[in-house]
């Protein structure tokens, strides 16, 4: 029987998410970078300077009567303190502005998005398929089923990730948390590679002696806690 993977749904909703993520995050740090923080300032700076007018007249008017234009100005100025800035505008520290700038501009926008982007179209593309000959299909070749040379479980259980080896010495990570049907795969290679060792669920055999529970799938299946690594 031929097996071929597809893309996990669990890995294509996470990265799809941290895609959205970063590009929110993103344009959420350039709107306060070139518009929110800005407006502050200029607020602020406005603030300032009709307070200190305001101050600066109100002091004169103690020790002489002001002209119309001053008396204008102190009304116009005591007006706008009151209805504009009823609050007075904090301008951002001077660490808001980096942190804006370099945590969600560059960091989310500028590298997450399109990394999280490239990596869920990359691994979109990427098809790994066992022929009934034995013949493997790899995202960066074929193998025929007499160069494959063996698969290494080191990390099988822990990450859900097998390494395929063909007769040159070059290594194929086969990752079930991203394409689903991996474990299928894993499970005929081992048969041929490491016969007796693994169960039909992609676990080793003493495992299943020693767990009661048992337990069925692959082992990034049983970890559906798990969002990424």
């Amino acid at each position: 029987m031929t097996i071929t993977t597809r893309l996990q749904p669990r890995f294509r909703f996470w990265m799809a998410l941290y895609t959205v993520m970063c590009l929110a995050f993103g344009l959420w740090g350039a709107y306060d970078y070139w518009v929110k923080y800005p407006a502050l300032e200029a607020a602020s700076r406005d603030y300032t300077r009709l307070k200190n007018r305001q101050d600066e007249l109100a002091s004169a008017a103690k020790s002489r009567a002001l002209s119309d234009d001053e008396t204008k100005e102190y009304e116009a100025a005591k007006s706008r303190l009151t209805t504009e800035y009823a609050e007075p505008p904090t301008p951002p520290s001077g660490f808001d502005k980096p942190f804006q700038l370099w945590g969600y501009v560059i960091g989310c926008g500028v590298i997450g998005f399109p990394w999280c982007a490239w990596m869920l179209v990359a691994a979109a593309r990427k098809r790994w398929t066992l022929h009934e000959d034995g013949t493997l299909d790899t995202p960066d070749g074929t193998i025929p089923a007499e160069r494959l040379a063996g698969i290494d479980m080191d990390r099988w259980m822990s990450k859900s990730i097998a390494v395929v080896k063909d007769a040159d010495g070059r290594e194929y990570p086969l990752d079930d948390y991203k394409w689903k049907n991996t474990d299928k795969i894993v499970v005929e290679l081992c048969r041929r590679f490491h016969p007796g060792q693994w169960t039909d669920e992609a676990r080793p055999v003493d495992e299943g002696k020693d767990d009661d529970a048992g337990g069925t799938g692959s082992p990034a299946e049983a970890r559906t806690t798990e969002s990424a690594r």
